[in-house]
């Protein structure tokens, strides 16, 4: 059996990103990576001067176009899903997925930070000032670049100028949307990377940690899960949360928190579930009570639960409470561990290995 040639990056955010090289997008998106109006994003700070805030911020807008990419790929797939056989265009994903790829490349410096500058110093010259998505359309279409030499060569010659019409045109469907709409792949992608790399708000803690806990308690969702900063975490629910908000199954608003300003996601359904008698193996009836269970804990208490069961079910460390403490600190402290563990009995949760919930590897 052969093994198709691939490349791969180690993301933060989506963990492994693939380039299938037998696939002639993966293998132009690539290719496009190597070329020096693609490297030089690697020295353009994503939040510009952020990092002098949030020491952390020092991502590049390099890394957000890779991701930018992992997200479109996926989110095409469900507007595929969407698109009658008979209506698809499979060119137009081309173009849409290129364009997601490259559609930073006119960034300068420091981001937005320095096209606010240009715009203060290029006032009063009419026609001077051009905007990072113009800069973009530039590089793309330029006869003497690499990125137009690439895409001419894989997909013809008009591409370069497919891809830079589309980054300057409002989405026309619902490829288009995939690379900028209200939940767009740009927007899927920075929302996460600039939570994690300022540290205000990485990631649905909340979200992870409930559906880690109905697991435990049956649900099997088939998630696969590892231990990361605030306990046990699923790409495959992070992945699923992307995929219903494109899919208009779920939607998200962000909340803050009045002790320190911090965002945090609340998620509504579209529609109502009351028709719905069954959540993955547990009744609905089960789930919802367990939800409204969960509404009422503090987040760091149920992230301690979830981090206890972790422990005691998966890594079956005996001194729990102990390593816990160790990994967690202060959140541990006020009496938050007490009501992690009395949750876990409310639920009936045990905490005697074998785990039966799937560990990735």
């Amino acid at each position: 059996m052969s093994i198709e040639p691939t490349k791969r990056i180690r993301d933060p955010i989506h963990g492994l990103i693939v380039f299938n090289l037998s696939d002639e997008i993966d293998r132009a998106a690539w290719e496009l990576l190597d070329t020096p109006e693609f490297q030089r994003l690697r020295r353009v700070k994503q939040l510009g001067v952020s990092e002098f805030t949030f020491p952390g911020a020092t991502h590049t807008r390099f890394a957000h176009c890779v991701g930018v990419f992992h997200v479109a790929r996926r989110l095409m797939k469900v507007a595929i899903s969407q698109i009658p056989v008979q209506q698809s265009t499979p060119h137009r994903m081309r173009v849409s997925l290129l364009a997601a790829l490259l559609h930073d490349l006119g960034h300068g410096p420091f981001s937005h930070a320095f096209e606010e500058a240009e715009k203060s110093r290029l006032r009063g010259t009419p026609g001077a000032y051009k905007s990072h998505e113009q800069w973009t359309a530039e590089i793309i279409t330029n006869p003497a670049g690499q990125v137009r030499k690439i895409l001419s060569k894989s997909f013809g010659a008009s591409m370069a100028e497919e891809v830079a019409e589309l980054l300057k045109s409002e989405p026309a469907d619902l490829y288009a949307a995939v690379v900028s709409s209200s939940f767009d792949a740009d927007r899927l992608d920075y929302l996460q990377r600039d939570k994690l790399m300022t540290g205000s708000g990485a990631g649905r803690t909340r979200m992870q940690k409930t559906i880690y806990l109905l697991d435990a308690l049956g649900l099997r969702s088939g998630a696969s899960y590892y231990y990361y900063n605030f306990g046990p975490f699923s790409d495959e629910v992070t992945n699923g949360i992307s995929d219903s908000k494109f899919s208009g199954i779920l939607f998200e608003e962000i909340g803050y928190r009045v002790s320190d300003g911090s965002p945090f996601s609340i998620f509504k359904a579209d529609k109502p579930t009351g028709n719905i008698h069954q959540v993955g193996a547990l009744p609905a009836d089960t789930v919802k009570g367990i939800l409204q269970h969960f509404a009422s804990c503090n987040s760091i208490v149920l992230e301690l639960a979830a981090t206890i069961h972790w422990l005691a079910r998966v890594e079956k460390v005996s001194d729990w409470r102990g390593e816990l403490v160790r990994r967690k600190g202060s959140k541990t402290q006020g009496g938050r561990m007490e009501k992690a563990a009395e949750l876990l009995g409310e639920l009936g949760i045990s905490l005697k290995p074998p785990s039966d919930i799937a560990l990735s590897s």
